[in-house]
């Protein structure tokens, strides 16, 4: 049940953010901003960590560090690289192509579903397909009235996009379990953080992008929001099933169009609220 909640209270988090992020880079460009936030994400962890090390604050709730071992350092800087290949893949068809296809193929999560049953070796449930199934007519209603494409080149750049994001992104976030497991909670939040944001650092140094006139209280906001809902769903790992996180986790494209319309007064259709419906159907029908 703690897994479950931890799912939940992560995607409220991430949701928010994901519909406050449109807000923040409205008329700036993102990757500094991500960048900034990053660094304040990376120094709270790291401060989390030596407090944790020296004086065991989050011992109680978090448990006992485990011993690390460079090979698994290793093995989780690699991870956190390669999930920072989804982050470019989706930001970079966001930006060159319209978000009606790519936004929906980067969060079905189908990857994260093969490599937590062919990897991880979880059990397939009949109940899945029928979830799955849900997931899919979901996002087609969500989405449905955005689907506009001025050429065929442009559907399958859009498409190719959504689907390298997906695949980086899924793959990774069901093999973060392992790393988690090696290094703690805490310890791995920090090496997450600080693997993106160095790369993010190093693209901002190659383009030359000066950090002018980054807005410094909303991506505070951000980043409070990345800090809750990366701890949160990093403790769901150690309690619930991947299959569990990755469609519990279809709850934050809920709050995501919720939180919409208060921000931007962005009314929803009947089509939203069918494509909701049926989100919250492929979630109760895994529980």
């Amino acid at each position: 049940m703690l897994g479950i909640i931890s799912v939940f209270l992560s995607s409220c988090f991430f949701g928010f953010s994901n519909a406050y992020w449109k807000k923040v880079v409205a008329d700036r460009p993102f990757l500094p901003i991500i960048f900034v936030r990053g660094i304040y994400t990376s120094t709270f962890f790291l401060i989390c960590c030596i407090l944790d090390f020296y004086f065991g604050v989050f011992t109680p709730w978090l448990g006992i560090p485990p011993s690390m071992q460079l090979s698994n350092v290793v093995i989780s800087v690699l991870l956190c690289f390669f999930s920072g290949l989804g982050l470019y893949f989706f930001v970079k068809s966001v930006k060159e192509s319209p978000v009606s296809l790519v936004v929906p193929l980067s969060s079905l999560n189908i990857f994260g579903l093969i490599t937590a049953v062919f990897i991880l070796g979880e059990t397939w449930k009949n109940t899945f397909y029928w979830a799955l199934i849900a997931v899919l007519m979901g996002g087609y209603f969500i989405y449905k009235h955005e689907f506009r494409f001025t050429s065929s080149r442009q559907f399958f750049q859009s498409l190719l996009g959504g689907l390298l994001a997906s695949f980086f992104w899924g793959v990774s976030y069901t093999l973060f379990k392992y790393p988690i497991s090696w290094l703690g909670v805490l310890r791995f939040s920090f090496l997450l953080e600080f693997c993106v944001t160095t790369t993010v650092g190093v693209l901002l140094w190659i383009q030359g992008i000066r950090l002018d006139d980054v807005p410094q209280r909303p991506i505070r906001l951000l980043a409070f929001c990345l800090i809750m809902g990366s701890i949160l769903l990093h403790v769901a790992y150690q309690f619930a099933s991947i299959t569990q996180i990755v469609f519990a986790g279809k709850f934050q494209l809920i709050i995501s169009l919720l939180v919409g319309q208060f921000l931007y007064r962005e009314k929803l259709s009947l089509n939203h609220w069918v494509g909701i419906s049926l989100l919250i159907t492929s979630i109760y029908l895994i529980y």
